[in-house]
């Protein structure tokens, strides 16, 4: 038996929240923090999942898969209360599947290879001397590194995803909301929560019942959409530079 599933409304949800809890934030007021140049790492931990574009029978399910990103952050602040940030990514997220009507290879996972391009609004309110609270909001061009028409297949082949890539480079929204704790030599440490939305579809995930089959039992979608939890520490250049020495 076939049946409509929806599997969207957590990630609307999601959304949702983050989206009032960052207007919230914006329209709070404004911070006396330092302004200028912040560059650091940033790591992520995320969960990312399939969706339904079809129907999805009853034998099927999936689950979030998780994975991880990493790379470089960079940010600009023009005012005490409002920062640009940028930077490039490399993010590793992907779909389970589940198969419940055979005993072996029930679950087909799969990863795949990101680069990431963000432009983030970020707005600041003052919490206390050294921190302070950011909502973000912006956009994410995301480039998928994978090769198209991987497949993957359980040990008897009676379970097989082929993956079709339909979408390489694609946009995505931003949403996020941040703690930010700053030393006294003006380096910021950053622990956050973080929604990114796909505008398009990326990757279609043909399911079959075996090798041999020429069309799919059903069919997927993967988006690219994530929630994920990050750390990010900025260094602030101007330690980096050697004070001057004069000789009499």
């Amino acid at each position: 038996m076939l049946k409509k599933k929806n599997y969207c409304r957590f990630d609307l949800m999601i959304f949702r929240r983050l989206f009032l809890l960052s207007i919230v934030v914006f329209g709070a007021g404004r911070m006396p923090a330092q302004t200028g140049f912040r560059f650091g790492p940033t790591g992520m931990f995320l969960s990312s999942r399939s969706s339904v574009i079809t129907t999805l029978p009853d034998r099927f399910y999936f689950r979030y898969k998780s994975g991880f990103g990493g790379g470089l952050a960079v940010q600009y602040g023009f005012t005490p209360g409002f920062t640009l940030g940028s930077g490039i990514s490399y993010t590793y997220k992907g779909y389970r599947v589940f198969n419940d009507s055979n005993s072996q290879g029930t679950l087909l996972r799969h990863n795949m290879s990101n680069l990431e391009l963000p432009v983030n609004m970020i707005f600041r309110i003052r919490m206390n001397t050294s921190s302070n609270l950011r909502g973000i909001l912006g956009a994410t061009l995301n480039y998928n590194m994978s090769k198209n028409g991987h497949e993957e297949t359980n040990s008897n082949g009676s379970f097989i995803i082929r993956e079709e890539i339909v979408n390489q480079v694609y946009p995505m929204a931003n949403l996020g909301v941040e703690i930010a704790n700053e030393n006294k030599s003006g380096n910021v440490f950053c622990f956050g929560i973080h929604y990114k939305q796909a505008f398009t579809q990326n990757t279609h995930l043909k399911v079959y019942d075996s090798k041999t089959d020429t069309d799919p039992l059903f069919l997927l979608g993967y988006r690219g959409s994530y929630i994920g939890v990050s750390f990010t520490y900025l260094f602030n250049p101007k330690n980096f530079k050697r004070d001057e020495e004069i000789f009499y």
